[in-house]
């Protein structure tokens, strides 16, 4: 990765030239490598605009033109830079030399789909995603976890860390009270029994306890006692009522399992609020008075003494709140895979929730400060509705899925040539419509997701990217001769060949940034640069026809590489 070799140059270089009080302020961190426009180069480096006072020089351009004078001395940097030029008001800006592009043009197409790897990330990375409590239907915030938190191990996995799934489901607790009292509620109107559903598909039988959810919550105040203590009950684990629960808590994780195989996810394990409640609650009372206190004959944690808040961590009735078996879901995550980070991939509603719970989980055990981290995730709604699962108002995953298919089917229905792979490539579509809809906005901003937009073919979408590798794969099945580049590229060639370069560098940003979006915007503009290629220049049939293919070959499989991190099959026809 040429960004991340300069950082490393430029870090040695002023390592030298200063004075050993100053040494530990030279940090890779604190240089920026931009992707300046193509006129300012290929790269443009901060240095002297972040050092040059610690240097002693007047101005940052003037430390800069120092800079460039010791780096135009450096052999191993300008085995690959064929001009450094300083631009106002101390930028650093270099260009790549053509042979270089050449040779990345030709390292892509022999190292295929690793190409992008590193080993820069040398950590072991928990990603803890989905989340979607049992005995409701998964809606579209569950499907941005799922997503993200998918296109985040990928992400991390090929950076060079060592990546562990984890999924937390809250399948115990008030909303279960309330989905198996509703649902009993509706059976008894419909005379059914929970035999007579047990044929039923898994999306049929979670939407029924979906709507035994929104019936519980309707008539909670009415029936406040029975469902308190069916909730009892189940904490108790009550042998009259168990074997309704676990059935229906059964319907619920084949429900989500057909989810999780559909957008081609796993987890390494599930971990669950029953098997945390118990002893989340002895760690609680057994720090009262060191960590936790009593208020109002609750059991708090005081974070107001930290500047955060104050929550509750065992209720007065004495039940374990979230935050009280979040205290052993730590221990207990840490005993299966003793991470260096854990990266909890959480709506930003619970920000200020996970504050507190960090900051608990730390004073327990302080082996965990700095290493809990809450990945604070925008909201999803489609655009002009809104979403309550309390209120009956939910936008299932599944009905999102079925109404994109519907209009993904539409851009293949001109297509006689797929034969029985149609309805394989409209699936395909469907789900990189959805995820490249997601992951295309920062994780931490709200997603209005447009039906329209997400399979639009001429705008940022997961399948126009499809397209345009589908478009690289028929040139390159229709062409009978070699991919070879033997010779300079033309200057449409040359900026494709430039992008080219970059991804190794995306692909670790990405990962450093928890920012699935760098990858989809590289791919769209990539895209972009192709199809400009692509209008102004004849492959098949042209002098060039060698190199041309080899630049097609490799922009196919950059785009191959970038969609399988995001979580997108790239089909070979459209």
């Amino acid at each position: 990765m040429i960004g991340q070799k300069t950082k490393k140059i430029f870090s040695e270089l002023l390592k030298k030239q200063a004075k050993k009080a100053l040494s530990d302020k030279i940090d890779l961190l604190n240089i920026v490598v931009e992707f300046p426009l193509p006129e300012f180069g290929d790269y443009s480096l901060n240095l002297a605009l972040k050092f040059w006072q610690d240097f002693g020089f007047k101005n940052p351009h003037e430390f800069a033109v120092k800079i460039k004078e010791d780096l135009d001395q450096n052999k191993q940097l300008m085995k690959v830079i064929s001009k450094i030029q300083v631009e106002e008001p101390g930028f650093i800006n270099f260009w790549l030399k053509p042979e270089y592009l050449l040779d990345v043009v030709k390292e892509i197409n022999k190292a295929g789909s690793r190409f992008g790897r590193t080993r820069e990330m040398s950590q072991k990375i928990m990603v803890e995603y989905a989340h979607p409590n049992t005995h409701k239907e998964m809606h579209i915030g569950h499907m941005r976890t799922l997503i993200t938190g998918e296109a985040l191990s990928r992400i991390f996995e090929t950076a060079g860390a060592k990546v562990f799934r984890a999924n937390y489901q809250g399948d115990i607790g008030p909303h279960v009270a309330k989905s198996i009292w509703g649902t009993i509620q509706l059976l008894k109107e419909r005379s059914q029994t929970w035999e007579q559903w047990e044929a039923e598909s898994s999306f049929k039988k979670a939407h029924l306890l979906g709507e035994g959810y929104v019936r519980g919550n309707q008539d909670y105040e009415s029936h406040k006692e029975e469902i308190d203590d069916l909730n009892a009950d189940l904490y108790q684990n009550n042998p009259k009522v168990m074997p309704i629960y676990f059935r229906t808590r059964k319907w619920c994780l084949d429900y989500y399992d057909n989810f999780y195989k559909r957008f081609g996810t796993h987890f390494d394990r599930l971990f669950f609020e029953s098997e945390v409640a118990e002893e989340g609650k002895k760690l609680v009372l057994a720090n009262l008075g060191k960590i936790f206190e009593k208020s109002d004959g609750a059991i708090i944690f005081d974070g107001t003494k930290y500047g955060l808040h104050k929550r509750v961590f065992v209720t007065a009735e004495g039940y374990p709140t979230y935050e009280g078996k979040e205290m052993y879901l730590a221990q207990k995550q840490r005993q299966t895979f003793k991470f260096d980070k854990n990266v909890h991939v959480v709506a930003n509603e619970q920000a200020e929730y996970f504050k507190v719970v960090f900051k608990a989980i730390e004073l327990l055990d302080p082996w965990f400060k700095n290493r809990e981290r809450h990945l604070s995730m925008g909201m999803v709604n489609l655009v002009n509705q809104k979403i309550s699962s309390r209120r009956g108002i939910v936008i299932t995953v599944d009905g999102l899925l079925d109404e994109v298919k519907t209009m993904a089917r539409q851009l293949t229905s001109s297509s006689k040539e797929l034969g029985s792979e149609t309805e394989d490539i409209i699936e395909k579509i469907t789900l990189a419509a959805v995820k490249y809809s997601v992951l295309k906005a920062h994780p931490t901003l709200n997603v209005e997701f447009d039906l329209k937009r997400s399979v639009d073919m001429d705008g940022s979408s997961g399948p126009y990217i499809q397209y345009v590798f589908a478009r690289c794969k028929s040139v390159l099945e229709k062409a009978k001769g070699s991919a070879m580049v033997g010779r300079v590229l033309s200057d449409e060639e040359l900026v494709v060949a430039r992008w080219l370069t970059k991804f190794p560098e995306i692909i670790l940003r990405s990962a450093e940034q928890m920012a699935p979006n760098l990858i989809c915007s590289y791919l769209f503009e990539l895209c972009q640069k192709f199809n400009n290629f692509y209008q102004k220049n004849r492959i098949i049939g042209s002098k060039e026809e060698s190199s041309r293919l080899a630049l097609t070959k490799a922009v196919a499989q950059v785009i191959e590489n970038g969609l399988w991190l995001l979580g997108i099959e790239a089909p070979s026809r459209m």
